[in-house]
């Protein structure tokens, strides 16, 4: 009985995107001794960022609410041998994201609105790119050319002519566009010396170096 004969290749894909898309998230973590206290803080400083991006242009509703929480907090500490919990106050805790088309100047006029705002949310910035799907198929499409061109490489080598495609085996796991590029704003010093209100520096982040790989398998002619 003849045997099959295959081929197998390993397509790797590769796509080079530039940065198009960015989203800012703001973390509020407050601690407040009293609920009634903290609640009302807690809901005046969602109420100002809100406010604040108003004011640049975006709507309220851009402004999402990924997570909150709100929850009593307790340290452990050790007396007479043996550790007690101890309460420390109630937790209040929330993640916003504000998700536009990438502008370095608009993003600066993000942090100098928020350092002007009166209290410390933590920012945290992400670069991406707009059409994920887009740069999803380049990346598949470029490891099928890839594979293919390794493989009609070998089978010319080897004299014989690359057949019908037989297989293709894709792990689908997810792929993640972001950025290795970091902006980073600490907002309290730069209250503490009044620098809220400097211009936006103009700069351009690294491309986003994508990656994937599948494993196509072909018949061999003579």
């Amino acid at each position: 009985m003849e045997r099959n004969r295959e081929i197998t290749v390993k397509g790797v894909g590769t796509y080079h995107v530039p940065v198009d898309f960015v989203t800012v998230t703001f973390t509020l973590d407050e601690l407040n001794k009293g609920y009634q206290k903290g609640h009302e803080d807690f809901e005046s400083h969602i109420a100002a960022l809100q406010e604040t991006v108003k004011k640049l242009g975006f709507k309220k509703t851009e402004l999402k609410t990924s997570s909150i929480q709100i929850s009593p907090k307790y340290d452990s500490v050790k007396g007479n041998g043996e550790y007690v919990k101890v309460f420390k106050g109630y937790r209040f805790y929330t993640n916003m994201n504000l998700a536009f088309d990438f502008d370095s100047k608009r993003l600066g006029s993000v942090f100098a609105a928020v350092g002007g705002i009166g209290f410390e949310p933590k920012l945290d910035v992400s670069f991406s790119v707009k059409d994920e799907e887009s740069a999803k198929n380049i990346l598949l499409a470029n490891a099928a050319k890839d594979a293919k061109t390794k493989a009609s490489v070998l089978c010319e080598a080897m004299g014989v002519k690359l057949g019908q495609l037989l297989t293709i085996q894709y792990n689908w796991d997810e792929i993640i566009i972001n950025s290795s590029a970091r902006y980073e704003y600490d907002c309290k010093p730069m209250v503490a010396c009044g620098a809220v209100s400097g211009s936006a520096i103009d700069f351009t982040p690294d491309d986003i170096n994508l990656t994937d790989e599948a494993c196509f398998v072909w018949a061999i002619e003579e």
